[in-house]
């Protein structure tokens, strides 16, 4: 390969080093000297050469109570390898390492940009290093919209053309910035509930691009890096991190192409044959697991690992029921198995996952070695005999108490398969395509656009091939199938996405049905209730142009989920089959120790629905799905240590063409005890109701007494008897 920056075009390290020292008068010795030999015409290290040192930088945040808090935490060795033009029109490269005494500065997520992290590495300024220009790193990392995995999803470098530093530059004097944009790297999962930091120790290279093409390559090479940008913990220490994979690059070399980490969980493809060799089942996903367990200290953690793409293959097919058992590691499978709906359709009934608790994937754990497997069995994902079933959204399925499975790329059918191919897709809800007008202080997130996928023959797969009677061979520490004739009772899945079904038209009741709702913490306690009523008005247009209301009602069967923490609770409502969902945040105000209890209050409501015409009759745009949020909301508030109630209606405007009605609430996010409310703070709106009625009755009172005395002024005078003057 041609070396695009010939050697003699390139910068020695002597040379470099002696023209710094002709500055002397200019700048002290000694960081004239440090930074020299930092700089080096190379790019990327030889064998014998040492990394570049590691930088320890912490990004802190002032609260309004308390001292500052650490929010982004950042522990990284690299070299930068910045190419540049000279007046000769040839080009050369410069490279140095990142300073560990760069200056920090930035801003961390906050409430009203939660998804995004930005900090600043400055270097080389005329007080520090004594050269004339500014230097530095700017990072950004942003959270997915749900707020479960984060990236690095961009990188500034600015600087400028020092002749010292860069000598024959063609643009000396200059700044200049470049910029790694529309790509992620670092992609870790990580939430409020299950923080993680990421880490690698391999080499990885990204690279620059520039607003003038014509400006040479530039590149940054990160020889180890350790980074939490949110949900970082008080004690400002690393949590547990998610590592890099093995096969991430490890070869710097000059200018490399950059090879950008796979920001989505890997997809694999599977198919199962039957026992005439022919395909009768076949599997598309990327699945990641997240299995809580139990450690040595008697708190919990969550593992997370993915399915590997080449996982071995099993399971059975009949006319009736299809079912793909995928083992992978020692001891870990998973187990999906579809049943036929009378003549025309089929579905999902049951999932399993069998895991091992290995030191590798479950450190620390209280039983380390321990063969676990959960089962859930549901009615999901019903389809058309003769299509496959298609989502390529995100979504989140909960397998017994411990796993929760995050699946995307989604295609299945397991039965009627022709050839190697997917059938018809029957696409999901989420996958609909979703537009929106803009409305003031919301967000409309817009779904994943698809299209039907086929699948290219897959070579080369381990099979088991029983007939109707036989049962998979099993599969050590891992559940065996059930043949096809086996029945299965089954139970609720919790907090699972389904296929969407359209629910009956209705007209929304005179009051809206109260509805109970509580939301559990890891360990099964109860720690959020929430006793509610609502009614949803949504602005839409109809076929003929005109804005119409569709007024529809939270129904009492809505399935609650959530989280809760010391100072933030949230509550998810979904209902008519996952068409509709309505989310509630709430924070909670710091507690003054031994003076005040902090108070919490509603921060942010999150409606997303889909237009059903059942609901939104003569709707113009049927089955389109929609999201629309408020995150400037302070309501229902009260102490942290007691519940909000308020049987008035209370109108609560999220955008202005989405309302809800509140009424009939209590509502404790906070501080449950025994799964019970605490005593309550009333609404201003029930105090308000009740004085009403007491004016009235006293003014009516005041009236009544003085129509009585008047009445009887009148009579006494009418009474009263008259003198009369004798006429002569």
């Amino acid at each position: 390969m041609t070396d695009p920056f010939p050697r003699e075009s390139r910068v020695t390290p002597t040379l470099h080093l002696f023209t710094m020292c002709a500055k002397m008068s200019l700048i002290p010795t000694i960081l004239v000297v440090l930074f020299a030999s930092s700089v080096r015409a190379s790019v990327g290290l030889t064998a014998d050469e040492p990394a570049p040192p590691e930088g320890h930088f912490v990004l802190n945040k002032k609260p309004l109570i308390g001292k500052p808090e650490p929010c982004l935490l950042l522990n990284i060795a690299a070299m930068f390898n910045v190419g540049y033009t000279k007046t000769d029109n040839t080009t050369a490269i410069v490279s140095f390492a990142l300073p560990t005494n760069s200056t920090v500065s930035g801003d961390c997520s906050h409430l009203t940009d939660e998804r995004h992290a930005h900090l600043n590495l400055a270097f080389g300024d005329i007080n520090d290093l004594g050269l004339d220009g500014t230097f530095g790193l700017e990072l950004t990392f942003e959270r997915n919209v749900i707020l479960t995995h984060f990236s690095l999803s961009g990188a500034t470098l600015y600087y400028k053309l020092v002749p010292d530093m860069f000598p024959g530059a063609k643009d000396a004097n200059t700044t200049a910035s470049a910029t790694i944009s529309n790509e992620q790297y670092f992609y870790t999962s990580s939430n409020a509930l299950s923080p993680h930091s990421y880490r690698c120790d391999k080499p990885q290279t990204l690279e620059f691009t520039f607003s003038h093409p014509d400006r040479p390559k530039s590149t940054l090479t990160i020889h180890s890096v350790q980074v939490q940008p949110f949900n970082v913990p008080s004690s400002g220490k690393f949590s547990s991190p998610e590592t890099c994979p093995d096969d991430i690059t490890t070869t710097p070399g000059p200018v490399p192409h950059t090879t950008p980490i796979t920001p989505l969980i890997p997809v694999g493809h599977f198919a199962l044959n039957d026992t005439k060799g022919n395909a009768c089942f076949l599997l598309s996903a990327g699945v990641e697991f997240h299995v809580e367990y139990e450690l040595k200290d008697n708190t919990t953690r969550n593992a997370t690992y993915v399915l590997p793409r080449n996982s071995t293959v099993g399971g059975a097919c009949g006319d009736s029921k299809a079912t793909m058992a995928l083992s992978f590691f020692k001891g870990f499978n998973l187990t999906v198995t579809f049943k036929t709906k009378g003549n025309n359709s089929f579905e999902l009934v049951s999932a399993s996952v069998g895991y091992v608790r290995d030191p590798k994937h479950f450190p620390n754990a209280t039983s380390p070695g321990t063969a676990v497997n959960e089962v859930q069995q549901e009615s999901m994902f019903q389809t058309d005999l003769g299509k496959s079933y298609l989502c390529k959204s995100l979504q989140f399925f909960d397998v017994g108490s411990t796993v929760r499975l995050m699946v995307s790329e989604l295609q299945v059918q397991p039965f009627a398969v022709k050839s190697m191919n997917f059938s018809e897709a029957s696409e999901c809800a989420q996958d609909l395509p979703s537009t929106m007008m803009p409305i003031q202080n919301a967000t409309t997130i817009p779904a994943v656009n698809t299209t039907t996928a086929t699948m290219a023959p897959i070579g080369n797969v381990t099979t088991i091939l029983p007939s109707n009677d036989t049962t998979v061979v099993p599969i050590r520490n891992a559940t065996t199938v059930e043949p096809s004739n086996t029945t299965s009772t089954m139970v609720p899945i919790e907090n699972a996405t389904t296929i969407m079904t359209t629910p009956k038209p209705t007209g929304p009741p005179k009051e809206p049905p109260q509805g109970h709702f509580e939301v559990k913490d890891t360990k099964g306690h109860v720690c959020l209730l929430a006793n509610m009523s609502l009614q949803f008005k949504v602005n839409y247009t109809k076929t003929d142009k005109k804005i119409h209301t569709a007024t529809f009602d939270l129904p009492k069967t809505a399935k609650a989920t959530g989280f809760c923490t010391s100072d933030n609770s949230s509550l998810t409502l979904n209902f008519h089959d996952g068409a509709f969902s309505v989310t509630f945040d709430f924070l909670k105000d710091k507690d003054v120790k031994g003076k005040t209890v902090g108070r919490f209050n509603m921060s942010t409501i999150e409606i997303s629905y889909t237009e059903l015409p059942s609901i939104f009759p003569g709707t113009k745009s049927p089955d389109r799905r929609r999201h629309v949020s408020n995150t400037t909301m302070s309501m229902f508030s009260a102490n942290g240590d007691k519940s909000y109630k308020c049987t008035a209606d209370v109108d609560v405007t999220v955008t202005k063409d989405v309302s809800i009605v509140v009424s009939n609430v209590q509502l404790q996010p906070f501080g449950v005890k025994s799964g019970k409310f605490s005593s309550a703070e009333d609404c201003s709106e029930d105090s308000g109701t009740n004085t009403v009625p007491v004016i009235i009755g006293v003014v009516v009172a005041v009236v009544v007494v003085v129509v009585f005395v008047a009445y009887i002024v009148v009579s006494k005078r009418k009474a009263k008897p008259q003198k009369f003057t004798a006429l002569n």
